[in-house]
């Protein structure tokens, strides 16, 4: 091996694995008011319809500059994207621990806060993985590069509520964004550096905005693939705002809740890496609509939660699908669409998702203060989802791009053939 072949490899180790770690962190600002969700409104002094307004300007705010972000992506490379990302978190979270009004509070985590975790989301990495990782096992790196969340529901969410019992809700956040500021953004400002001159041709790419968007809607399958992630975005809205409401109605206690998102958590890596390695060998449509079946039996499962064991057992089938449902679908819209929109491409996608969070996040809260109840939204959630198990299940298999001409449907091909 050559020394400029052991630097390249050198290199795309260090962008996985500071790329993680912005990941696992990034998660944190939404998974801090997932958990304190109550203290904050307490702390504000409203109820949960009211503070819900800041989740719910989150969601729409993140879907409107989800493809914004996505088309940056292509154009300047996503490890710059990471970056500004990652020192704006650390702006945010300070700034949303020291606000002194429900207002303040509301438009920093509900505006920067949204951009701020949209240039850390799934669309960057998705357009990394592509510039790191090319060939057929794009999406097993996808599913690695992503995992940073699932490693923060298993280690992050179950802090935050042990430290529920010692420190404030603006103490955790504050101290966080510290955190940001002074270990992850010398990282991801290191890996800038590094990246040099290394920006693929994707990244210089003169594709318009416009362009790019107008591709993504003409294409019969991508326009499938973004209706169908509706049903992915409602089910997340719940396990990210409603979830632990939705324990304290049914008298389960926050750390039953935690634990079943640390399972959640675990199996949401199993998932994605299971899911990512099933795309690479050409099973993706088989693989998207395999995680839409079990997220609607997941939801489902919501109402009948009554012991620690059933919320348990929720956490594990919705976790195998958490991240199997994102990474299929990214993995079905790079096979589709060339280099250059991919990234706007998938802002659409993840435009769309947070749009259905942030209806699912307003009304699931304006519905609980009416009804005293989610049963509701969880309805809507199953019914949704198997609309979307419909929608995968009748488009074309997208593998033959990539696997030729002589590819059949996903369930007739076995790994070895591949």
């Amino acid at each position: 091996m050559t020394r400029t072949a052991r630097m390249g490899m050198a290199f795309v180790a260090f962008a996985a694995a500071v790329s993680f770690l912005i990941s696992l962190a990034g998660s944190s600002l939404k998974s801090t008011v997932q958990v304190f969700f109550l203290n904050i409104a307490d702390g504000f002094d409203v109820d949960r319809g009211s503070l819900a307004i800041a989740t719910t300007l989150f969601a729409v705010v993140s879907a409107v500059t989800s493809s914004v972000i996505g088309h940056l992506a292509d154009r300047i490379g996503a490890i710059p994207v990471l970056a500004i990302g990652t020192a704006l978190n650390g702006i945010v979270l300070m700034l949303s621990a020291t606000a002194s009004e429900l207002w303040v509070f509301v438009l920093t985590y509900g505006v920067v806060g949204a951009v701020a975790v949209t240039m850390l989301s799934f669309v960057p990495l998705g357009v990394l993985a592509g510039q790191l990782f090319q060939g057929r096992n794009s999406g097993l790196f996808y599913a690695l590069l992503t995992n940073g969340a699932a490693v923060g529901f298993m280690v992050l969410v179950p802090l935050w509520a042990h430290l529920d019992n010692s420190m404030s809700w603006n103490q955790v956040l504050f101290a966080i964004g510290v955190i940001f500021l002074v270990l992850l953004l010398p990282l991801s400002l290191a890996l800038v550096r590094l990246s040099g001159t290394r920006q693929p041709a994707e990244a210089t790419s003169k594709v318009s905005l416009w362009s790019a968007t107008t591709t993504t809607f003409r294409h019969p399958q991508t326009r499938a693939l973004v209706l169908a992630f509706i049903g992915c975005g409602t089910t997340m809205a719940f396990i990210d705002v409603h979830f632990f409401p939705h324990l304290h109605d049914h008298g389960i206690s926050d750390s039953v809740g935690a634990s079943a998102v640390a399972v959640l958590g675990a199996l949401e890596v199993v998932g994605s890496l299971v899911a990512g390695r099933l795309c690479d060998l050409g099973w993706t449509r088989v693989t998207l609509v395999g995680a839409y079946v079990l997220r609607g039996v997941a939801m489902v499962q919501l109402l009948f939660v009554d012991s620690p064991a059933s919320v348990i057992a929720f956490g594990a089938i919705f976790g195998v699908t958490y991240l199997a449902t994102v990474v299929a679908t990214t993995v079905w819209v790079t096979r589709v669409l060339p280099p250059g929109v991919q990234g706007t491409a998938l802002g659409v996608l993840w435009a769309v998702h947070m749009l259905s969070v942030a209806a699912t996040s307003q009304f699931g809260a304006m519905l609980a203060d009416l009804q005293h109840s989610y049963t509701a939204t969880i309805v809507a959630s199953s019914i949704l989802t198997a609309l979307s198990v419909l929608v995968v299940a009748i488009q074309p298999s997208p593998d033959k791009r990539m696997f030729g001409d002589n590819s059949t449907a996903e369930g007739e091909r076995s790994p070895a053939e591949v």
